[in-house]
């Protein structure tokens, strides 16, 4: 069973038990923590209480009696939601609206995972309890800020990881980890009992193997919550579309100032979709450079406004602390400015998809990087590897409140995975998924696993 579609039909047809699974994850989970440091919490009573409770159950839910992690932002009854910082730890009184929506699916959370503090980093090396290490070579970044998610699925020790993504933290984890990511359109999932970071670009969704498996869970836990402030009410949408005849476009600006193995695998990945009868062509225009530190300052003053009360705490760590103080010092100019920068984005991005049904481009500008280096080079220049760099093809998406599917197209000459990913109009998300499951049907790249699994 290498996908989570694969163990719900086994679980359906009876060939594993719940108990079997839950037993199997937890083995799994124990077996590769020394190694990755990707769980906070793990919760074998209760999960296998439920897996039991499962198998004398009626009716059978889309997710019926798979294991599943959640990051450690979710709120889950009883058990601590920390942020995986010390400052913000509060005992969850109720599930947050996803974790419910899983659960009456009939999946089973067995751990929660570890994660960058206060999700605000893209390398999950800063936690209160301590760095997530990359399987495929632990001393590469398995980025951030959902790292441990990543890690729990591209591990396989659960097939299924949620996550959040307020400028890329579910999909720089899906390129670092080598696995599938999907970042909603903004407000199609309910963010309530999640840990706010921006409202106006907070969105969470799954980290699994396969764009199939994507698909499910987001059919499980999308749809309007009336107790969510930020979530909306998705129009009627025709069916997903398939990817014969489909017209992807890949920016050219967006290839710039990238490594070489890294457009390479991308353009081939292009070349897969045209063999399954895409047109893909070149696209002139649609640069996000500027804009994007433009209205960036969303987020980092819309952070200040929520943890304002944590920011001085010691128990915040220093580089999370100094990003936080930089928050309060944008006047209401600066945030109308974001604001306005990031209704321009989305124009550019609807101008964009006049041409497109799709645009193909990197996930991250290079593979992911050691967790000791600031720099890396890239053919003539260098990059950074903080946020500032590892957010360039991201967080412009979120700013757009748009969809994006990332998920992996190759492996660098040191065997480390390559993510691109696909960005569609608003509440395409069944689309993409269609589209990648296509490309994943016709390649095994997101089947590899790494050393450590």
């Amino acid at each position: 069973m290498d996908t989570l579609v694969e163990q719900v039909a086994a679980v359906d047809r009876g060939t594993v038990s719940p108990v079997e699974l839950v037993e199997a994850a937890l083995k799994a989970v124990e077996h590769v923590e020394d190694l990755t440091n990707a769980f906070t919490t793990v919760l074998p009573d209760d999960a296998l209480t439920r897996a039991k409770q499962l198998e004398r159950s009626g009716p059978k839910g889309p997710l019926h009696g798979v294991p599943i992690a959640v990051k450690d932002l979710y709120d889950v009854t009883g058990i601590p939601t920390t942020g995986c910082c010390g400052a913000y730890e509060h005992l969850a009184i109720w599930d947050a609206t996803v974790v419910a929506r899983l659960r009456s699916a009939g999946a089973i959370v067995v751990a929660k995972t570890n994660q960058h503090e206060l999700a605000l980093g893209t390398s999950s090396q800063l936690s209160s309890y301590g760095p997530v290490r990359n399987p495929w070579e632990v001393g590469r970044s398995p980025g951030g800020s959902s790292g441990g998610s990543g890690v729990a699925v591209a591990t396989r020790s659960v097939l299924l990881a949620m996550g959040s993504d307020t400028g890329g933290s579910i999909r720089i984890p899906a390129a670092f980890c080598g696995i599938t990511g999907l970042k909603p359109t903004h407000g199609a999932v309910s963010l309530r009992g999640v840990m706010p970071l921006s409202p106006s670009l907070d969105t969470v969704g799954p980290l699994a193997v396969s764009a199939a498996d994507c698909a499910l869970v987001h059919q499980v836990i999308s749809g309007y919550d009336s107790r969510d402030l930020r979530s909306r009410r998705a129009p009627d949408a025709p069916p997903p579309r398939d990817v014969t005849g489909a017209r992807i476009a890949m920016p050219l600006k967006w290839f710039e100032r990238i490594a070489p193995e890294v457009a390479s695998a991308v353009r081939e990945a292009a070349s897969v979709f045209v063999e399954l009868g895409a047109t893909v062509t070149e696209m002139e225009g649609l640069d996000v450079e500027g804009i994007r530190d433009r209205f960036s300052p969303l987020l980092l003053a819309e952070a200040a406004r929520h943890f304002e009360t944590i920011i001085e705490n010691e128990r915040v760590m220093e580089p999370t602390r100094q990003l936080l103080r930089l928050g309060t010092f944008f006047s209401a100019r600066d945030y109308a400015i974001a604001r306005e920068a990031a209704l321009e984005l989305g124009r550019a991005f609807d101008d964009a998809f006049e041409e497109a049904d799709a645009l193909l481009v990197p996930t991250v500008a290079y593979p992911p990087p050691p967790v000791d280096v600031d720099t890396v080079a890239v053919g003539d220049t260098t990059l950074p590897t903080d946020a500032v760099g590892t957010t360039r093809f991201t967080l412009p998406v979120n700013g757009a409140g748009l969809p994006s599917i990332a998920f992996p197209v190759g492996f660098s000459a040191g065997e480390l995975p390559i993510g691109a990913q696909l960005i569609g109009p608003a509440w395409s998300e069944a689309t993409l998924c269609a589209f990648v499951t296509r490309f994943q049907e016709a390649t095994n790249h997101h089947l590899r696993r790494p050393p450590i699994s």
